[in-house]
Order: C-alpha cells, then sequence, then structure tokens
C-alpha cells in the first residue's frame, strides 16, 4: 500500500496548533526556532514535548544543551515565528527579549515563558520527542495566541 505522505501533511494541518519558540544559549549566542509541536505532558512533574527533525540544520543547536526556553506566541508576534521558522538563521539578534534563570532568553510579548530542562530524547520516525521538566515559568492573562491551521496563521477570536 502506498501511503502518501504530502497527502497526510495537509490532513494532519486541519487540526489547528498554538505556535512557541524555543531558545537555547546565551547572550549573543542564543538561537531560536519556531515549533507548533508543543503540548503539556504532566502536571506533576510538570512536564512538557516538542519534536525536531532529524535533518534539521538545527538539530545540534537545539539537542545539546541540557536547558532551554519556551515562549508561547501571541498574534502579535507572527513576524517573529515566520522568522525563526526556516532556514538557517536562527539568531535572536535585534527580537524583544527577556533575562531568564536558565540562561536561554524568553521572547519579551509572548504568552507564557516556560523555563525548561531537557527530561530525555525519543527517537521517533524522521523526528525527534525532547521531553523537558517545567523548573520556572511566567504567564499573562491578556493577549491573543497565535495559531496555524491548514498551513497558514491566524488567532482566536476573542
Amino acid at each position: 500500500m502506498d501511503f502518501d505522505t504530502g497527502s497526510f501533511r495537509k490532513a494532519l494541518g486541519g487540526f489547528p496548533t498554538g505556535i512557541a519558540v524555543v531558545t537555547a544559549g546565551q547572550g549573543a549566542e542564543a538561537k531560536g526556532i519556531t515549533v507548533n509541536s508543543f503540548t503539556s505532558v504532566s502536571l506533576k512533574p510538570p512536564l512538557v514535548l516538542w519534536c525536531l527533525g532529524k535533518n534539521s540544520s538545527r538539530y545540534e543547536i537545539f539537542t545539546k544543551p541540557e536547558e532551554f526556553t519556551i515562549s508561547i506566541l501571541s498574534e502579535a508576534e507572527r513576524a517573529i515565528s515566520t522568522q525563526l521558522a526556516s532556514g538557517p538563521e536562527c539568531a535572536l539578534t535585534g527580537l524583544p527579549l527577556v533575562e531568564t534563570a536558565n540562561g536561554a532568553p524568553g521572547l519579551a510579548g509572548a504568552l507564557t515563558i516556560l523555563e525548561c530542562q531537557r527530561e530525555a530524547i525519543h527517537e521517533a520516525g524522521d523526528h525527534i520527542i525532547i521531553l523537558a521538566r517545567v523548573l520556572r515559568f511566567t504567564s499573562r492573562e491578556d493577549g491573543v495566541p497565535l495559531l496555524y491551521f491548514r498551513g497558514r496563521y491566524g488567532a482566536l477570536a476573542v
């Protein structure tokens, strides 16, 4: 049986997801990547996960650090999401950042910033699953989340 991966990808696009940026490194060396594969896993202990393609040009940048930060984006951060979504450029230069205790910056306009420590990396087909423990977080009540649906950005009507 042939499996049409292009059609499968399109079908999965019918599930709206939030958008997050994972940052790793410190200072001028900090890098970021846009992900929509972020999800919560457990409240006790506080665990989250995100996925990264094994063939990503950023694989080493995001699999080596033990600690990283996940910023859940607001609709106002669409340009940042696009900037960090693809290609080799993943520098955070010029972006509005906030310092965190783990050293990897968060995005200043994010709805939530999670400071994480890697728990495990699991093989999963052409991707890996990065499981992380949330050590600290900040969150705000205002703002509208940035969403991705059928290959396009969107926002909730709230």
